[in-house]
């Protein structure tokens, strides 16, 4: 049986997640599920995907490229591929805490919080793979 277009882009994208570090421990059917269920986005350079104090209702899972994560005016970290970005409103259900910039051009894998909320019901390890990856980044920034 021959493999539809968006499976076998769907495929290509779980094989890619599955070669970041954050989802090393992550098994390939919940792999599968993740890249089934968001959307692959490219931004240009200096391009928002968040702006602080904002509502949220998605995050991001950055395949290539780098970004900026400010408060205020202030750069407090850089991400580069593998990083999730805007987690920490999911986690917390909360507005945005930063304001995250692309640092030239970037490609992101771009998941629901609707999407993700059902994710995690069926593939606990997702969900662990963001707590746990907040967790990290709140212990690091100032």
């Amino acid at each position: 049986m021959a493999l539809h277009k968006q499976d076998k882009q769907t495929k290509a994208l779980a094989d890619e997640l599955a070669g970041l570090e954050v989802f090393a421990h992550v098994d390939r059917k919940a792999l599968d599920a993740l890249a089934g269920s968001g959307r692959v986005v490219h931004l240009p350079d200096g391009w928002a995907l968040m702006s602080e104090n904002t509502p949220a209702d998605s995050c991001y899972v950055l395949m290539s490229g780098d970004t900026e994560v400010r408060h205020g005016a202030e750069v407090v970290a850089e991400l580069h591929a593998g990083a999730l970005i805007g987690e920490a409103a999911l986690v917390e259900q909360k507005r945005r805490n930063a304001t995250v910039i692309t640092s030239g051009e970037v490609r992101a894998l771009r998941l629901g919080y609707d999407d993700l909320t059902g994710l995690f019901a069926r593939h606990p390890s997702l969900e662990q793979v963001f707590r746990t990856e907040w967790d990290r980044r709140a212990t690091s920034l100032p």
